[in-house]
């Protein structure tokens, strides 16, 4: 278990204060980070959430603790939050510009809505304030021409200004996850490249004529969005392409900054070189660098990593107030696609149904409950009766939360399917369902394929051997290989999301003469014929040789 405070020492030996330096002429520079938000605005206590307005008060404590700071975002600012998505992420740039946030990481999410609208950086929005900017800074990524996208760059600077008219400049590289077209539409990022050989990418970009900026900087940071997690009390990479970051070693840069793996991460990585921070996710934590500078000769002396706690319940300054009245605003008047209002009680939950993104390996009743969603919703689009086999079908990552105990809202369906894609319904064979489902068993990667009533018998290789469905009113029928069946699935894992082949959801299956409602709506539509939820239903089974 990592401690809430974790420090680390300085770079290397040649970062002690030299003969003559004096430590009054040294300042503490602090680089504060905000990872993995997802736009996670309202405060959640069941869930652990903090809310937007405590995470701006705990910056704002740093900065008078730390006068001479930077905040920067690692990416995934948004979705993966319903609220950030039913508002179409609106008041980010109102929070940031709050936090002072304007220089970031590109995450994976940030791809959510595609390129077009990442490059737009709410331009026209109603709430954008005056001269704020975000400038998004990630090296490897290329389009077609084989160059960083025009709304991105693959570094930035900040300066930090001293009372002496002198200015500290602190110089951001950016990177991200290799496996950003796996965790996201594929049109999404077509025409995209992303280079999983992180220290060539830097090694290359050092290279260039541009690069003298980050080289006359007085403090370089590797600005990331690629997981990091602890492994015997230090911390570890957690990628696709984990070596390839291993072995940056870049003696210029003096500390790195992670994100993605939504865990808690403070330490010294790459062979104890680089202190590395990672707040956790949801404005958890804030992560802090902080550096020892000498002003007479410029130069970093020294360098720290600490995970600064969020805490939910802090006394809020007027700033988080006002903030807070502005979510309060947007939530009474935001509706879902469907047209129902986010703060609507939909039932109750009689106990809390868990689903844990870091145990993905599993049949949750959450994943079960969400697949029964789908299903009915095409059954009942599709007006068929209770006997036709019918499997909803959901990729373990699309449910990011489970359900707590108590009354169930929208907003609280929203934090478990945020991302409202599109069904697609597909008229399948027996055979091709049990490829499907014995795929979806083995993505050990990205986690097990959730379904509904199912059972699921495998042989004693762990391949699935038989299928076994039960019908709404409880009937068993075996699936047979030639049997019709009717598969149901959210359009990300369609198209190659999470490692999952196109093939398996062809074109000419797809049933085009109904319409469905978006994931988000129709398990809103589902949970509102339950009368409570949470009994231990089993919606599918696996049954072992």
């Amino acid at each position: 278990m990592i401690s809430k405070r974790l420090l680390t020492a300085g770079l290397c030996a040649a970062m002690l204060l030299p003969a003559g330096a004096s430590p009054k002429d040294c300042i503490t520079v602090a680089v504060l980070s905000l990872n993995d938000f997802h736009g996670a605005f309202i405060r959640d206590a069941r869930k652990g959430i903090p809310g937007a307005a405590a995470i701006w008060q705990t910056v704002d404590s740093l900065k008078r603790v730390y006068p001479y700071h930077v905040t920067v975002a690692a990416g995934d600012n948004f979705g993966g939050s319903y609220f950030s998505t039913a508002t179409q992420s609106r008041l980010l740039p109102v929070f940031f510009n709050d936090l002072g946030i304007r220089i970031s990481a590109v995450g994976n999410h940030e791809f959510d809505n595609g390129t077009a609208w990442l490059a737009q950086k709410w331009a026209g929005s109603d709430m954008l304030p005056r001269g704020w900017e975000l400038t998004y800074v990630c090296a490897n990524v290329a389009d077609a021409s084989g160059r960083c996208p025009s709304y991105m760059q693959p570094f930035a600077t900040e300066e930090i200004k001293l009372p002496s008219g002198r200015s500290i400049t602190v110089a951001f590289v950016g990177l991200i996850t290799s496996s950003t077209p796996l965790q996201t539409r594929r049109a999404n990022t077509a025409g995209l490249s992303f280079d999983g050989r992180y220290d060539a990418v830097t090694a290359t970009l050092s290279r260039r004529p541009e690069y003298a900026a980050v080289d006359s900087a007085d403090v370089r940071i590797l600005l990331t969005h690629i997981g990091t997690k602890m492994s015997g009390g230090s911390p570890a990479w957690h990628d696709a392409d984990s070596a390839r970051i291993a072995a940056f070693a870049d003696p210029r840069f003096h500390a790195i900054l992670s994100a993605h793996s939504h865990e808690a991460v403070c330490g010294r990585i790459n062979g104890g070189r680089y202190p590395v921070v990672q707040g956790e996710w949801h404005g958890n934590y804030i992560g802090l660098i902080k550096l020892t500078v000498d002003t007479v000769s410029m130069t970093v002396r020294g360098a720290e990593a600490e995970l600064c706690p969020v805490r939910p319940d802090v006394a809020l300054g007027e700033g988080p107030r006002r903030l807070n009245a502005q979510i309060d605003s947007l939530l009474r008047v935001t509706k879902t696609a469907g047209g129902y209002p986010l703060g609507r009680r939909l039932t109750v939950c009689r106990t809390t149904l868990t689903h844990d993104r870091t145990k993905k390996l599993q049949l949750t009743e959450v994943g079960g409950l969400v697949c029964t969603a789908y299903a009915e919703a095409f059954r009942s689009a599709a007006r068929l009766g209770d006997d036709a086999i019918v499997v909803g079908t959901s990729h373990f990552g699309s449910i990011r939360a489970g359900i707590p105990a108590g009354d169930v809202s929208v907003l609280d369906v929203g934090e478990i399917l945020p991302f409202a894609n599109r069904l697609i319904p597909y008229r399948i064979t027996g055979s091709q369902l049990t490829t499907l489902v014995n795929f979806g068993l083995h993505n050990t990667s990205y986690g097990w394929l959730q379904t509904n009533g199912l059972r699921i018998g495998l042989d004693s290789e762990g391949n699935v051997s038989s299928l076994t469905y039960v019908t709404p009113g409880g009937t068993t029928k075996t699936i047979h290989p030639q049997d019709t069946c009717y598969l149901v699935a959210d359009e990300f894992i369609t198209t190659g999301g999470d490692g999952y082949d196109p093939a398996f959801f062809p074109a000419a299956a797809v049933v085009c003469d109904c319409t469905l409602p978006v994931t988000t709506d129709a398990f809103i539509a589902y949970l509102r014929t339950l009368p409570a939820v949470g009994d231990g239903t089993r919606h599918t089974s696996v049954v072992l040789p």
